[in-house]
């Protein structure tokens, strides 16, 4: 019976940190650099700000050649530009 209980917690403590990282849906794995880069390539000409959301996309504030103020989310693993705002102040 000592044997079948070690052997249950060492397999539950063994698959914990595996089980966390799967329940954990937020891994991004796109790098800072590659926002701003994608941020570029849509316009944004100056970056003021580029920050991480809660849902590990990326949120890039800046300007484009007009002037205007432009934010973008991009999303966090694809890379995908999931909304672009700009505002003509």
């Amino acid at each position: 019976m000592r044997m079948v209980l070690r052997a249950a917690l060492v397999g539950a403590l063994t698959l914990a940190p595996a089980a966390a990282l799967a329940w954990f849906p937020f891994q991004p794995s796109l790098p800072e650099q590659a926002a701003r880069d994608i941020a570029m390539q849509n316009g944004v000409v100056m970056i003021d700000d580029v920050d991480r959301t809660f849902d590990a996309d990326w949120k890039v504030e800046g300007h484009d050649a007009y002037g205007q103020e432009v934010e973008l989310i991009i999303d966090g693993r694809s890379g995908v530009v999931e909304h672009a705002e700009m505002d003509s102040n």
